[in-house]
């Protein structure tokens, strides 16, 4: 196995704007930068159960906990290759962080049909939300519930304003033109 020398002083005062960067410019050979490349794009399913651990602040020890399983075996999943991993792991440790699986299975969507997506399961969320504020005795329930539709009917209204008038327009369809203060 070849090593390599510590970075040099001046290595270690530049800054670097990615670890790949880093890698190109620490790096013995070519065949180094080759593997971390393979190594990172087998690893990004693993990376990101990494970065939901982290943004939690759980250690190991607390997820293992939480999956009924060991710390070692959490460290083991941590360390594998995206392949490696089931389903049933990557949703157990999921669920142990908090954290959400998106798994879409079919032909990529176009960014409208997202869009028409989002806004059927926004309005079913709104209808849901609507009918508990409607059965709630909890008047603070209540008045939290409408206080949120106001503000988000306010913040859709800007939203759309703010996109719209990003749409080129002709001389003569003044029709979208819309005004904010």
């Amino acid at each position: 196995m070849k090593t390599t020398s510590l970075p040099t002083a001046k290595t270690r005062t530049k800054r670097f704007a990615s670890v790949q960067d880093l890698v190109k410019a620490t790096a013995a050979d070519e065949k180094q930068v080759r593997e971390f490349d393979r190594l990172t794009k087998d690893t990004v399913i693993v990376n990101a159960l990494i970065r939901s651990r982290a943004a939690v602040g759980m250690t190991q020890a607390d997820v293992a906990k939480k999956m009924n399983c060991t710390q070692s075996a959490v460290s083991k999943l941590e360390h594998a290759a995206d392949a490696e991993l089931t389903l049933q792991e990557i949703a157990s440790y999921l669920t142990a962080t908090g954290g959400r699986l998106n798994l879409g299975i079919g032909k990529s969507t176009t960014r409208i049909e997202r869009i028409k997506d989002l806004a059927i399961s926004l309005e079913q969320e709104l209808r849901t939300l609507a009918n508990q504020n409607s059965n709630s005795d909890d008047q603070n329930i209540r008045q939290n519930i409408t206080s949120f539709f106001g503000e988000t009917w306010f913040n859709f209204f800007k939203i759309l304003c703010d996109a719209t008038s990003k749409l080129p327009m002709e001389d003569d369809d003044k029709s979208l033109e819309v005004t904010t203060s």
